[in-house]
Formats: structure tokens, sequence, C-alpha cells
């Protein structure tokens, strides 16, 4: 079993501290930069020191589990014969690896016998710190890694309570600007659009802004249930703002000969944005998890080959999928999440033949949302990884 490519230099250093931790612990890398080599450099190296070993990856969605099955063969020349993606497909004694979504890996002893020397792969592995799934990656495994651009999770301590003590510490880090330094990912520029809310939209904003206002001046505990649910509505106020649907339309026409990818956070706002742009003469294509699953594989697939030039998504495509002919990113609405922008982001960074440079615009409409692309912006000049502009489109309301 040999590797495909030869290993980039952050790929080696993290492999020697990988070896050094009792090939044990997790790298935080930035989407993009080479996790799942990475961790294909791990298994030959697993495999050296233990030639009757097993891996078993676990990983968030079955789209990902699909990924894996390809990168192995054609990254490590693993035949087909020897993979596993479980359930779905009863056991054999020529399976070296068996690859599962992490709903399932719950109760993976239902399904995989788990005796001898196993390797546990998490990929994504911030999604198993939850209460119910990190029983997905509990065991008595010979070795562990880990493998997320974003392992700290936003609302509690998982990391350190689950996390690391089945997989190991956080032994190797990678960053954008690194990765960006090293050419890992392509040149890219980031446009934050901002656009108006109808006066309806503002009114209701506005009044939901005064009442949390008061609500955490009063710092009563009894009150914080309440103030996230306002939160969440205000959020809610601005993430399906009108004039997000038509900005980013007049976007996709910006750019008549490139890849593109559109984001939304709500799915009928996407189908407005897919329905706009294919009127308006665009080749346009959904992929979110009301599509059905044979569809939104198709989907990807034709994307990917060009027959579709546009790809408009909700949350489905977040994380892992590897779509690295896109050229530009259209962020119509997002949520607060560092995870979710890091991914995002990702999404178009990778390099790809032809690819000369990304572009990545992000549609806001208010204060809140201004303040994090500033703190984003600053960090990007002073770290000088991407230029950034800025646009405001000014509309009459009626």
């Amino acid at each position: 079993m040999k590797l495909k490519y030869e290993l980039r230099a952050w790929q080696k250093v993290a492999l020697a501290k990988w070896r050094e931790s009792g090939q044990r612990g997790i790298i935080q890398v930035v989407t993009g930069g080479g996790k799942t080599i990475f961790a294909e450099a791990c298994i030959v190296d697993f495999l050296s020191t233990h030639p009757n070993g097993r891996i078993f990856v676990v990983v968030p969605s079955v789209a990902l589990a699909d990924q894996w099955a390809v990168s192995l063969e054609y990254e490590l020349g693993i035949a087909p014969k020897h993979i596993r993606l479980a359930p779905r497909q009863k056991p054999e004694a020529c399976h070296r690896i068996v690859i599962m979504v992490i709903n399932s890996a719950r109760n993976k002893e239902r399904h995989v016998d788990l005796s001898g020397d196993w390797m546990l792969i998490v990929d994504e592995c911030h999604r198993a710190g939850g209460e119910i799934n990190r029983k997905a990656i509990v065991g008595q495994f010979k070795a562990s890694l880990g493998l997320s651009a974003t392992p700290e999770r936003d609302y509690d301590n998982a990391l350190y309570d689950a996390i690391i003590p089945a997989l190991g510490e956080v032994i190797y880090k990678y960053s954008l600007a690194e990765a960006r330094r090293d050419g890992v990912v392509t040149v890219f520029e980031l446009v934050n659009v901002r656009i108006n809310m109808l006066a309806d939209e503002k009114k209701q904003y506005s009044r939901l802004s005064r009442v949390i206002a008061i609500k955490q001046r009063n710092n009563s505990p009894s009150d914080e249930e309440t103030i996230t649910n306002l939160l969440r509505r205000r959020a809610r106020i601005a993430n399906c703002a009108t004039m997000r649907i038509p900005m980013a339309v007049k976007l996709i026409e910006r750019h008549p000969n490139s890849r593109i990818m559109v984001f939304h956070e709500d799915v009928a706002a996407a189908t407005t944005i897919e329905k706009m742009a294919r009127e308006r003469g665009h080749s346009v294509v959904m992929y979110h998890t009301r599509v059905g699953p044979s569809i939104r594989v198709s989907n990807l697939k034709l994307f990917r080959r060009g027959v579709y030039s546009t790809l408009i998504c909700c949350r489905a495509l977040d994380e892992g999928v590897n779509i690295p002919e896109t050229q530009v990113a259209i962020i119509a609405s997002a949520s607060a999440s560092i995870r979710q922008r890091i991914q995002r982001l990702g999404r178009v960074l990778r390099p790809a033949e032809g690819k000369s440079k990304a572009i990545i615009y992000t549609i806001y409409a208010t204060d809140i949302e201004e303040e994090r692309l500033l703190k984003e912006a600053e960090e990007m000049r002073h770290t000088d990884t991407a230029d950034v502009s800025w646009m405001r489109v000014e509309h009459e309301d009626g």
C-alpha cells in the first residue's frame, strides 16, 4: 500500500508528531488543506506497525462516506472489495477498512467486530462531541486520529470532556494564513455586500433588539431561555431579509462563465433564488436535504462535470464535500457560527486546474454581521491572507 501523492511539508511534520504521540491525536487543519491525504498517510504508518490491522472511519454524512471510499481507492490504491460502507454492506473477511456514518456508529458493536488491531479515524471530529454521538468514538483502539478545521465546539466543552479523551490531544494546527502562504489553497478575494432590509423587516428587527436589550440589562437567570429564543427570532429575520434573494441573483450574473456555489440558510429562499436564476437563463441546480438522495448525488456530479454552472444549497454542503472546481461562492445568508464560515470558505478555496483565483461574496444586512466581517477583514489584512472589499446596495422600499 502506497500513497499516490508526495506529502506536503505540514503533513510530514504532523505525521511525525502523530507517531511521537503514540499514533494518537487530533489535527486542526484548514478546510482544503489536505486532511484526508494526511489521514491516508497515517493509515499506511499504522499498517506498517500492525500488518493485520484494520481501519474504522467515522464520518458525519453519507456524502462523506462515499467520498472517503473513492479517495481510498484512488489515492491509496485500495480495491473496493476491501472497503465496507457499513451497515448498508454486509461484513466480509476481505474488508480491511470500514466506513460508517456517525448515526450508525453510535451502535457500532452491532455492525462491526472490533476485536483485534483497529485504528479509529473520525472525520469532522467536532461532530462526535454530543452526548449521543460520543458513543461512536469510545472503544479499545490501537491508534486514533481526529480531523477537523474547527475542533472547538461553539456551545460546550465536549472537545475536552469527550473528544480528546477518546482520540488524543490536538497535536498539530495548520491555519488558513499558512495554507495561503504555502500555496496549498488558491488565491482568493472576499467581497462583503451590504443590503437593506425592507421597512417591515427593519421594524420587526428593531423591536426585538429593544426587548433583548432590556432583558439583558435586567440580567435575570429566569430570562436566559427567553433571550435565546428572541435572539433566534431576530437572526431569522436578518437571515431571511428579502433583498438577499435578488442580490444573490445579480452576483450570479456577474460571473457568466464561472462555476458558482450559492449558500442560503432557508430552503424556501434558496428555491426562490434557483427559480429566479433559471428564469434569467442561468444553468442552475439544487442541493439540500429536501431533495431526494439519488437526485442530490446526481446534481452534485452534474455540477462538478460542468453540466450546470451554479449549485444552490443550504447547510447540506457545509462540511466535508470537495468541489475544487468552484470559482465563486455567494453566501446569501449565514449563521453566526465561525465553524460554518470556515467550512463555507473551504468549499471554494481548493485549487483546481485552470483556477487562478476564487471570489467569496458575503451578503449581509445588519450591523452585527458587519462587526463580524470587519473583525475577519482585519485578521486577513494582518496575516496578508486575502484582499477584502466592500459594497453597499441601496434600494427603494415599495
